[in-house]
């Protein structure tokens, strides 16, 4: 697969990747750890859907020498 800049992964993505479960992924998300996240506008009587763009991810990966358990 070909990593481009438009790719993204959702919080249930992200979790299945490394093992976890999605509420792991938003606890770190609320301790500012793990990849950098975009939080895309509201939908009506929704909420906000956060992404992670998958360049950022595999950057995050390599630097903090992370090996996903379920890679693509």
């Amino acid at each position: 697969m070909t990593v481009t800049e438009t790719q993204f992964l959702t919080t249930e993505q992200l979790a299945d990747r490394y093992g976890l479960s999605p509420i792991t992924i938003k606890r770190w998300r609320s301790r500012g750890y793990g990849p950098e996240f975009y939080e895309l506008p509201l939908v009506p009587y929704g909420t906000a859907r956060i992404r992670y763009q998958l360049h950022k991810v595999l950057e995050w990966e390599e630097a903090n020498f992370i090996t996903p358990i379920n890679p693509f």
